[in-house]
């Protein structure tokens, strides 16, 4: 309730509902209470100025008291929205025209002439009251009104940030889930290689463990972001192990400006992923060595890509991978991950982020 109803705002929007009620009525020479007209010139002892300060500290008063009873009524949790209304609106206006009566009724007792004949001051006829009444039904009107509008803004502000919060919420669980599905994905295929390695060489078996625990022990640190430099420690063991499986049939080409990009940031896994999926859907023989080519441009960019030598008899791929990929990039940083196949050559281009504040 504070945030949108606070003392501090009600003082201010009070004295500015005062100030402008006022002003227009003295450009016009008239004032909201009809009394006013019979109040003692100066000859009496009561400057003309003071009675119009006294009568502007009263609305205040009103203002104040009006904002002061809206604060509490729309705090209060009114089981219809017909109960609230009434309350609100109807309660304002009783409170106001109390309030009204009150300040006219004073005005009266100060300031009303006294009759030449009797010398007595003239009773306060209802008229009059009722005169008041809609002379000071703007200052009584605007703080429900004022407090209505406030406290609408308020509550759509309040469901701007609950949307964008779930929203954020949302997305890092798609987020989340998107990045989950690579680590058994990667682990599955591992096993299965070194199940191979195994029944061939039990010596590079031993050292792709090795290899594959540097790789397992990246994947475990659940890091939403990585520098460069950290996701290739990665890729370097990654491809060490798939030398060890395909030797000198599997050839990787680096051209990546480390003095440049190595304080860039990607997302984990993401380089190893695509390189994983080149050597998942291509021929690798000793009459068709496969030459994965990891570079970046000038343009902040790292480029993975490769001649295309597909497998004969071999299922396609279903796209899942580079899908989530993209969908990871596209929640994390809204940026696209470029995907270029004329049948030749693979590619696929990954923007580098720079500046830690974006992340």
């Amino acid at each position: 309730m504070d945030s949108y109803l606070s003392i501090k705002r009600i003082t201010v929007i009070s004295l500015a509902i005062t100030i402008g009620f006022y002003v227009l009525f003295i450009l016009k020479r008239y004032f909201s209470r009809p009394l006013l007209s019979v109040i003692a010139p100066v000859e009496y002892g009561t400057p003309y100025w003071i009675i119009v300060l006294v009568n502007i500290v009263f609305s205040f008063m009103m203002a104040f008291l009006l904002f002061l009873y809206e604060r509490k009524a729309l705090g209060y949790p009114f089981k219809m929205k017909r109960d609230e209304l009434m309350a609100n609106v109807i309660g304002s206006v009783l409170i106001g025209l109390i309030i009204s009566t009150v300040i006219t009724m004073l005005n009266h007792l100060f300031w009303a002439l006294p009759a030449p004949s009797t010398g007595m001051k003239p009773g306060l006829s209802f008229g009059h009251i009722c005169r008041c009444w809609l002379g000071d039904m703007p200052v009584i009107v605007l703080p429900v009104m004022i407090s209505y509008l406030l406290r609408s803004m308020h509550l759509e502000s309040l469901a701007a940030v609950e949307n964008e919060t779930l929203r954020a919420e949302n997305l890092n669980s798609r987020y989340e889930a998107l990045k989950n599905q690579l680590d058994p994905h990667f682990l599955f295929n591992s096993l299965n290689t070194l199940q191979s390695l195994i029944e061939d060489d039990p010596d590079k078996a031993e050292n792709f463990i090795q290899q594959l625990s540097v790789v397992m022990r990246y994947t475990l640190q659940n890091n939403e972001v990585v520098t460069l430099a950290d996701e290739l420690e990665c890729v370097r063991s990654y491809c060490l192990m798939m030398k060890m499986r395909y030797g000198d049939n599997l050839i990787f080409d680096h051209g990546i400006d480390h003095q440049k990009y190595d304080d860039y940031h990607v997302l984990p896994l993401s380089i190893q992923g695509l390189i994983e999926n080149a050597i998942k859907h291509n021929v690798i023989s000793s009459k068709q060595h496969l030459t994965v080519h990891i570079h970046t441009d000038n343009d902040n960019h790292l480029i993975i890509s490769n001649k295309i030598q597909q497998k004969i008899g071999k299922e396609e791929g279903t796209g899942i991978g580079l899908a989530n990929l993209a969908e990871r990039y596209r929640i994390k940083w809204n940026e696209n991950v470029e995907i270029f196949d004329d049948g030749m050559i693979f590619s696929v281009t990954l923007p580098l982020k720079q500046n830690i504040e974006t992340l």
